[in-house]
């Protein structure tokens, strides 16, 4: 099968799944990693919505805060998921930024954690570099982490789902 035709057919998974990512950092949630690390979500200040794929529609891009969050509820009660989103991941006290598309789900836009060290206090650019590989190891990993726990909440329905359809159609209103 063509790449393009495999990406048609399950790209409502990422839009999904960045609303599921919204969901969840409204909710608080927490995630413990495989590595034993503790994961949160932060919602940043920018995101769009689309129509479901295949759908005709506009998509609307937001940012800001409180203003900009009811525009994006507007959106979802029109039936409109999450095209991009701007996430926080705080794992063990250290945040990380990304910006994920629903397509590709390739985190871009990527900040990372100021790391231990600089090259001003004596560390040489390999291990510099090395530390810099290390955190978006980190970051990758956790971002396939959320992936598996959605999809595994998505095909299993366990007991969130029910409240995540239900956010979906009240738009989030119980934040």
């Amino acid at each position: 099968m063509e790449l393009s035709k495999i990406v048609q057919e399950k790209s409502f998974l990422g839009q999904e799944f960045l609303t599921w990512l919204w969901w969840m950092s409204e909710n608080g949630a927490e995630f413990a990693l495989p590595d034993g690390k503790q994961l949160s979500l932060i919602l940043g200040e920018r995101l769009s919505l689309a129509p479901p794929w295949g759908h005709e529609g506009s998509r609307v891009g937001v940012a800001g805060k409180d203003q900009a969050l009811a525009e994006a509820r507007e959106g979802l009660r029109r039936g409109k998921l999450l095209d991009s989103l701007r996430l926080g991941l705080n794992i063990d006290g250290h945040d990380y930024w990304l910006t994920l598309e629903s397509v590709w789900l390739f985190p871009r836009s990527v900040r990372l954690p100021a790391g231990a060290g600089s090259e001003e206090q004596g560390l040489d650019i390999d291990g510099l570099l090395l530390e810099r590989l290390a955190l978006l190891e980190n970051l990758t990993a956790a971002v396939d982490s959320l992936f598996t726990v959605f999809l595994e909440q998505r095909l299993e329905h366990i007991s969130a789902w029910p409240e995540f359809k239900s956010w979906l159609k009240n738009s989030g209103s119980q934040a």
